[in-house]
């Protein structure tokens, strides 16, 4: 199967579908990086100093969830 192909099924999945294959190819186009490892480190820190809040995060980012009711 060409991608072509594969683009216009995966333009027929349904969106939750389509979601699971973004993180899929995501995780495997980091893992072939080598971002993976680094990543998944940071995610298993438990020193409280090296985290944000998500508050934090949300402002650095721009993100107004004043609409949402977050």
């Amino acid at each position: 199967m060409d991608v072509v192909a594969l683009q216009n099924e995966i333009e027929r999945l349904p969106e939750d579908q389509q979601d699971r294959l973004a993180a899929f190819l995501l995780a495997l186009r980091m893992r072939r990086d080598g971002s993976l490892a680094s990543t998944q480190q940071r995610l298993d820190d438990s020193r409280p100093e090296k985290w944000v809040s998500w508050d934090k995060v949300k402002s650095d980012l721009g993100i107004d969830t004043s609409e949402s009711g977050e």
